[in-house]
């Protein structure tokens, strides 16, 4: 079982995968994606839950072998590694989510031994990523109709996309950082695309993690290689500023302007 537990979170296509992938290349780390939305796990969290009802579901996802919260598919379709060196029983859970931020501040009360990195990317570059994705946006809706409020995506309880849920999921997130130094971590995508090893090694001392060969090789794999996806972990980093040249100019021109001079605008550098 585990003995320390940590999360990583951000809105969709915010570099979320890539970098979780980055700490289930450890080989103390066992990974878990959504657990709360998994068919093993759904609706057994919601607002006012227990400590008992988390770890009822943490405990429940770290023995599962359940192919969703394993990302099986992806691993399969090489759009994630498969690490080879792992620890029978690590020592850290992590869980990977995007969904259910309304919970999430519930959480880490409920939940004080867990450290939390929340992931922020440009929120060009994130709508931009959202918009292109065919699996992510749907095909016959209109980016310039749904981009703001995320209504084309959205299907249920829990979901969080467009533009208005980047600002208040980004401002949660923040608020969080500031009230929970010990227990809460902001970070940069566009930083760690830049200088990924020195990123990642602050991560890992912060979450008490070896940084070993194993997770070196990624790195220069994930950013040297390219398969094919839409959640794909291994691409080039010039991704990271593919929405300045395609992004639509009228979406560009909004959120840059609203966010400027707002309590958002550091994350527009």
């Amino acid at each position: 079982m585990y003995a320390r537990i940590a999360a990583i979170t951000g809105m969709p296509r915010s570099g979320t995968s890539w970098i979780g992938q980055i700490v289930d290349s450890s080989p103390d780390v066992r990974y878990r994606m959504s657990p709360l939305f998994s068919y093993e796990f759904k609706n057994q969290i919601r607002e006012r839950a227990t400590r008992d009802d988390w770890e009822r579901v943490l405990r429940g996802a770290y023995a599962s072998e359940n192919a969703f919260m394993n990302q099986t598919t992806r691993r399969q379709a090489g759009e994630y590694p498969t690490f080879g060196t792992k620890q029978a029983n690590p020592s850290l859970l992590v869980i990977k989510y995007n969904r259910f931020q309304n919970l999430t501040e519930e959480m880490l009360e409920l939940l004080p031994e867990m450290k939390l990195l929340a992931v922020v990317r440009h929120p060009c570059g994130a709508m931009h990523s959202w918009l292109t994705a065919p699996k992510e946006f749907p095909p016959d809706a209109d980016p310039l109709e749904h981009w703001r409020s995320g209504a084309a995506k959205k299907s249920g309880y829990g979901d969080f996309f467009g533009f208005e849920d980047w600002c208040w999921v980004t401002r949660l997130h923040a608020r969080l950082a500031h009230e929970r130094p010990e227990q809460m971590r902001l970070v940069r995508y566009e930083k760690f695309v830049d200088d990924v090893e020195a990123e990642t090694r602050v991560l890992f001392d912060w979450i008490g993690l070896e940084y070993t060969e194993q997770t070196a090789a990624f790195l220069r794999a994930s950013q040297h290689s390219s398969v094919s996806g839409d959640y794909s972990v291994f691409r080039s980093p010039a991704v990271k500023d593919r929405w300045q040249s395609e992004l639509q100019p009228e979406i560009r021109d909004a959120i840059l302007s609203e966010l400027k001079g707002t309590d958002l605008a550091r994350f527009l550098q």
